[in-house]
């Protein structure tokens, strides 16, 4: 397992175009910001920083779709996937290993983007800071691991990229409609993360079976 995520990671190092939906998301806010600041002395902003920090973190999450559409559709237009399955290493570890080496990113991204925000408004709360990166962390198992199943499932990598990228509105509707109760406590960016995390595991879990059974 260890070897497929070294090779993986390899892989999207090699590939500067999967940097590029990290960069686009927090250079929009970041302007968006910017401009209602410079027009409105950053009023239209005021007692908002906290959602801002948490849409941030949730607008990077899926910019790891990319990364997940290619790890089994990627192989398919390689036409490696046969010899994927023909290598010494056991199928559940395969799969295992490719999981692993695209969840790093999304997370890394979405921490040190609101790390960055947390640093800039210091209106933000310890608390409203702490359930944002839960939440973050959320955003990023869930649209992963939903990734990375149409990656086994479809055939090609832009039909997994683009379908993944269906979770984004669900994704931003949640946190527009509920982010006043997410952020009032960490109760709720709790059980959240550990609902998430469990959902992760079974699917990861059930594409697995899907992958050895190929």
């Amino acid at each position: 397992m260890l070897h497929v995520f070294r090779h993986e990671i390899r892989l999207i190092f090699r590939e500067p175009r999967f940097w590029i939906p990290f960069i686009i998301p927090p250079v929009i806010l970041a302007a968006s910001q910017g401009i209602a600041v410079f027009r409105y002395g950053g009023q239209i902003m005021e007692g908002m920083e906290g959602y801002m920090m948490l849409l941030l973190g949730c607008l990077m999450a899926p910019m790891g779709a990319p990364l997940a559409a290619d790890s089994f559709a990627g192989e398919r237009e390689r036409n490696s996937m046969e010899l994927l399955q023909l290598s010494p290493i056991a199928p559940a570890k395969l799969f295992w290993g490719k999981l692993l080496a695209v969840l790093p990113f999304p997370v890394a991204f979405s921490l040190l983007v609101q790390s960055f925000y947390w640093l800039a408004h210091s209106e933000v709360s310890m608390t409203e800071a702490v359930a944002s990166f839960l939440g973050a962390l959320s955003a990023v198992l869930v649209t992963n691991s939903f990734s990375l199943v149409l990656s086994l499932r479809v055939k090609t990598v832009r039909a997994a990229a683009h379908l993944s990228l269906f979770v984004v509105v669900p994704l931003l509707l949640l946190v527009q409609l509920g982010h006043e109760a997410f952020l009032q406590g960490l109760l709720i960016p709790a059980v959240v993360l550990a609902l998430s995390v469990a959902l992760c595991a079974f699917v990861a879990f059930l594409s697995s079976r899907k992958f050895v059974s190929l």
